[in-house]
């Protein structure tokens, strides 16, 4: 089962059932509920992880104590592994810890823990899977060029709609998108405020583009949607 899911993982997809199986033999599956830490800042790096099942936050603490949201991390990527490459020779180093902070959104998130120190001697003995996951890691960062691009170049208006878009192309050709996150993070994860967001969804449900019942938004008008994203 654990092989099934690292398929699905970006930085996975290309390996072999002989790779997957060598990957699979070091990981450790976790359970969290909604609000459980998964790591803090402050805790010595024990690796990188990967959802499974539920949602999962990453965010900083500023000095002013605002939180900022970093990403989001849906079912099949991961998150902190950009540490273990960046400092491939520091990180059994007491001193080394986490960027960042990671919470569960959801019950049940279930989630993979790749140990750093195995993970290191696997790459070290199988240079083929560091060459395969090369690839992995290009889609993944032009999907953070592309977050990158939505915050700095586009309105909130703009980001919203895109956002609704893009989640209702994992909903399985449904026309509507269930909010798994608070409005509040949602809007810290578009560079807005919630009363932002709120007034931007409220325009377009009155502008008969979605319509909005609680935590689900139903997409009326896809077309003027998408028009409105660009």
């Amino acid at each position: 089962m654990v092989k099934q899911y690292l398929k699905k993982v970006y930085i996975f997809s290309g390996l072999d059932e002989e790779e997957l199986e060598k990957l699979a033999g070091i990981v450790k599956v976790k359970t969290f509920n909604k609000g459980d830490i998964i790591f803090f800042d402050t805790e010595p790096y024990l690796g990188f992880y990967i959802t499974i099942t539920g949602l999962v936050k990453i965010y900083k603490i500023s000095k002013d104590a605002k939180e900022h949201i970093l990403h989001l991390i849906p079912p099949f990527n991961t998150f902190a592994e950009v540490p273990l490459f960046e400092n491939f020779d520091e990180m059994f180093v007491d001193s080394f810890r986490y960027p960042a902070n990671a919470m569960a959104l959801e019950d049940e998130t279930r989630v993979i823990l790749v140990p750093a120190r195995q993970f290191r001697e696997l790459l070290e003995n199988n240079s083929r899977i560091c060459i395969k996951m090369v690839s992995g890691f290009a889609k993944r960062l032009r999907h953070l060029n592309h977050h990158i691009e939505e915050l700095t170049l586009k309105d909130v208006a703009k980001r919203v709609a895109g956002y609704i878009l893009d989640e209702q192309k994992k909903s399985a050709g449904k026309d509507e998108i269930s909010l798994n996150i608070s409005k509040n993070d949602l809007a810290a994860y578009l560079g807005t405020i919630p009363e932002t967001l709120s007034r931007t969804l409220k325009k377009l449900q009155d502008e008969d583009m979605i319509e909005v019942e609680g935590k689900i938004i139903r997409i009326c008008d896809k077309d003027r949607l998408k028009d409105s994203a660009v």
